[in-house]
């Protein structure tokens, strides 16, 4: 796969354009250069740190696929499609090769081995950046999200996204509600 041979060499790349940046700062303040100032320094170092952390991500992301003959969940699921998908990290967008598993029959819905082992939310969120998303969202509106995400660096989700997030995770919650809340209940000392 063309995956395993891209990852290893983007990754080494954007380790030596952090080093290089860090290097080059150095050097201007060793020879007395004038150095832009701190706030650039400090979001310039920021981006590359987040790409670098971005690579890593999808690396190991992409170690949750599963490649076989079928697959079963619930049912037995045969192959039907390996593509490239892009998900929502803590660190901002990761783009990895996944698989996709149907069972017999046309009109019937595929599943991701990689969504399902990896925790995916909504298709979409890995599971740190769900987490930061939905407590963002509950202190914030979508607009004041989207500026605060933007503000911080990282993850950049869109008004809408972040407005379906909580709906979708309300809707989990409300399937095992029950369950959970007697869990808490008996985890709970009065």
């Amino acid at each position: 796969m063309i995956w395993g041979i891209v990852y290893p060499i983007f990754r080494i790349w954007l380790y030596q354009r952090l080093r290089q940046f860090v290097r080059r700062r150095r050097q201007q303040w060793e020879v007395g250069e004038e150095v832009l100032d701190f706030e650039v320094f400090e979001r310039e170092l920021h981006e590359r740190v987040m790409a670098l952390e971005r690579e890593l991500i999808a690396e190991e992301l992409a170690r949750y696929d599963v490649d076989a003959e079928e697959v079963e969940v619930e049912g037995t699921y045969r192959p039907v499609l390996t593509s490239t998908e892009t998900y929502l990290s803590s660190a901002g967008p990761v783009t990895v090769e996944r698989h996709l598993y149907r069972p017999a029959g046309r009109s019937t819905k595929s599943i991701c081995p990689l969504e399902l082992r990896a925790g995916i939310v909504r298709g979409l969120f890995a599971p740190r950046a769900a987490h930061q998303a939905a407590f963002v969202m509950a202190h914030l509106t979508p607009r004041e999200a989207v500026t605060l995400f933007e503000e911080l660096g990282g993850m950049t989700p869109s008004r809408s996204t972040l407005d379906r997030l909580p709906k979708e995770l309300s809707h989990r919650w409300e399937e095992q509600r029950e369950m959970w809340e007697e869990a808490l209940q008996a985890a709970e000392t009065v």
